[in-house]
Formats: structure tokens, sequence, C-alpha cells
């Protein structure tokens, strides 16, 4: 079992970084749901005709 100081740097450690863990995990998540939507959403709107040639 780990020594008391161990634990205590591995408490330590975690309470200063675990913000920067949750932000990374954030942007990753965000990037991974904004990407494919937006590239579907662009394509979407390429095949949106601008104007109507048969009116």
């Amino acid at each position: 079992m780990p020594g008391y100081e161990e634990l205590v740097a591995v408490y330590q450690f975690v309470r200063s970084w675990w913000i920067v863990a949750v932000m990374i995990l954030l942007v990753v998540i965000g990037v991974r749901a904004f990407l494919p939507g937006q590239k579907a959403a662009m394509d979407s709107a390429s095949r949106i005709p601008l104007r109507d040639d048969d009116a």
C-alpha cells in the first residue's frame, strides 16, 4: 500500500490538474460534435438552389 506522502502527492497533482483534464475533455467533445454537423450543414446548403429556374 502506498505511503501517506505518495497519496498526498497524488492528491495535490489531481487537485491542480483536474480542471485542465475537464477542459480538454470538453474541447474534444465539442470538436467531435461540431465538425461532422458543420460538414453536413455545408453539404446540404450547397444543394439549395439560389434561384428557381423553373419559375
